[in-house]
């Protein structure tokens, strides 16, 4: 009895994987790097995060924040990251079974990207994932969060190495 009611605690409290809608992009790895690239996101708290994941996606030489001088490729990023709690009866719930019923936390990310040369616009991407998990109170579901805006960040980069657009000329992307 002590085992089955011990088996059925951990389950309990393990915890919820979070699913995500956007796809982990493959990005091709061995490949020279694209030419630096100068970001500026209109988000404080995900800012730094989005530019962190560009560099470690391994495509360009350089990202770094501000503004681009001339001849370099400027990324605007318009950045919404919206964390979606369980409505307050349903995190009472929850405490009322002592933790034992998860609650939903979700979060809706939406990216869009402007790709810029000497105050022309490139090309623009769009993106939305959506990362929906159930936790517990203790679960904070961190790694998820940061999961769901790294998969927004690779997905630009592999698009920026598939088209190759920080690389062209200004005259040859006409």
């Amino acid at each position: 009895m002590k085992k089955t009611l011990l088996l059925t605690a951990s389950l309990l409290l393990a915890g919820c994987a979070g699913t995500q809608t956007l796809p982990d992009p493959q990005i091709k790895t061995g490949e020279d790097y694209l030419p630096p690239i100068t970001v500026m996101v209109d988000s404080l708290e995900h800012s730094s995060k989005l530019r962190n994941y560009l560099r470690e996606s391994g495509v360009f030489s350089k990202v770094d924040t501000g503004t681009a001088g001339e001849g370099e490729t400027q990324v605007m990023v318009k950045l919404d990251a919206q964390r979606k709690v369980a409505p307050m009866p349903l995190v009472f719930l929850s405490a009322a079974t002592l933790f034992l019923l998860p609650i939903q936390n979700d979060m809706d990310t939406k990216a869009d990207f402007t790709v810029m040369r000497d105050g022309k616009v490139l090309n623009r991407y769009h993106y939305e994932n959506y990362m929906a998990k159930y936790s517990w109170l203790l679960d904070l579901g961190i790694p998820e969060r940061e999961e769901n805006i790294r998969r927004v960040a690779r997905a630009f980069a592999r698009d920026m190495q598939v088209t190759g657009l920080a690389g062209k000329p200004l005259e040859a992307q006409r």
